[in-house]
């Protein structure tokens, strides 16, 4: 009888450790996402990949938003490097000498490669937290969240725990994931 009690004990103790530790991660995730989101301008850069059965398409991207709206700059592949994306009021404009721009759309289905970070930052915005860990990376802490979207676009999203840094996020629709973001600079 004893050993039963404290084998029931210890299963609660792991149980609710295991909670508060995710409740712990979710506040972390949640106070930088106010913090971020409290910011009148971002930038970020990153290299983006898109996949489909048939092909990868790889890019470099420099996304910026303020209170006038977004743009996107290809930085890589070489041959579109420089074209612009701006997004304002629901519109969006390509510049750059008269270049017509393939946003890449059949590729995924639900996502675009070049949209990729203005929706990581709807996604960022809107999603839903739907989970929170930590993971180790080679000896650096991560803090893991899962965020979903009303349409069923889901994201994981990966930042340095020590201080929050965005890392890495993968965007998926169902099971297979579609995009992958590996952020080298988040200002």
């Amino acid at each position: 009888m004893k050993q039963a009690s404290l084998l029931a004990l210890t299963i609660s103790l792991i149980l609710l450790s295991g909670c508060a530790k995710s409740e712990k991660c979710e506040a972390k995730y949640t106070d930088w996402k106010s913090g971020c989101l409290s910011l009148e301008e971002h930038e970020i850069k990153a290299d983006v990949s898109a996949t489909d059965e048939e092909r990868v398409c790889d890019y470099t991207l420099l996304y910026k938003s303020n209170t006038d709206g977004e743009s996107i700059e290809v930085l890589a592949p070489e041959q579109i490097a420089q074209v612009k994306a701006e997004i304002r009021s629901g519109e969006t404009r390509l510049s750059y000498d008269g270049a017509v721009l393939d946003t890449g759309s059949a590729l995924t289905g639900q996502f675009s490669p070049l949209m990729a970070l203005p929706t990581f930052m709807k996604i960022i915005k809107d999603g839903h937290l739907e989970n929170s860990w930590t993971e180790d990376n080679k000896g650096t802490e991560m803090l893991v969240s899962e965020l979903e979207m009303p349409d069923g676009a889901h994201m994981t999203f990966w930042q340095r725990s020590s201080d929050m840094t965005p890392v890495y996020a993968e965007m998926r629709s169902g099971d297979a994931v579609q995009i992958k973001i590996t952020i080298t600079e988040f200002k």
